[in-house]
């Protein structure tokens, strides 16, 4: 089975995977940066500053996705 983002999501072969990234929409993009911004705070790769940052632009990013 693969796994990304820490085991936070998996795949069980990697041609589902594959076929899951080039069918992604925009709400599945969104999911996976903030999989991604979970896994990397976990592992302390952010700053505090960076964090907020990155939490404000994933906010923004589904602000905007929601008014459609």
């Amino acid at each position: 089975m693969n796994n990304i983002f820490g085991g936070l999501l998996e795949f069980p072969t990697q041609s589902d995977f594959d076929s899951f990234i080039d069918t992604m929409d925009e709400r599945s993009a969104i999911k996976l940066i903030e999989l991604s911004i979970i896994t990397n705070q976990q592992n302390g790769v952010y700053s505090l500053e960076e964090s907020h940052c990155l939490y404000k632009c994933l906010s923004k990013l589904k602000e905007n996705a929601n008014k459609d």
